[in-house]
């Protein structure tokens, strides 16, 4: 048997184990999934969010935005085990969640400033004797 045919049947056989091989199930609080999924939706998210953060200014809204990416991270995770997506879904699923966690930043930033706004009208009309309309 020449060296190029030995080659090419080394070649094939460490291809087929290759592709053969199963997917690597890891267990978490009781619960499968199976990690290559779950590493492409973690790495998207942390790659989303960092881009994000480095647009960012000031420690606290560093603070704010790991708080965002934590939450990011559990809810693409748990998406992608409920759903048993393939990998390029579960890619797009992370970058998709890891995205959004910017628009949970500027919701909740709205949302706080206006009640913060509506509280000190309140405080600031109850202190001064008047009715709110």
């Amino acid at each position: 048997m020449s060296a190029v045919r030995l080659g090419a049947a080394l070649g094939a056989a460490a291809m087929t184990s290759i592709a053969s091989r199963e997917p690597v199930i890891w267990w978490i609080f009781g619960e499968p999934f199976h990690a290559g999924p779950t590493i492409v939706c973690i790495c998207g998210v942390i790659i989303t969010r960092v881009i994000i953060g480095l647009q960012a200014k000031g420690k606290a809204q560093w603070t704010l935005d790991i708080a965002i990416t934590a939450l990011c991270l559990l809810v693409a995770t748990l998406w992608v085990q409920a759903q048993n997506l393939e990998l390029l879904a579960a890619g797009i699923t992370g970058i998709g969640v890891g995205s959004l966690g910017a628009g949970v930043i500027g919701i909740a930033k709205s949302a706080a400033k206006s009640a913060v706004i509506d509280r000190f009208k309140a405080a600031f009309d109850a202190f001064m004797g008047t009715t709110p309309r």
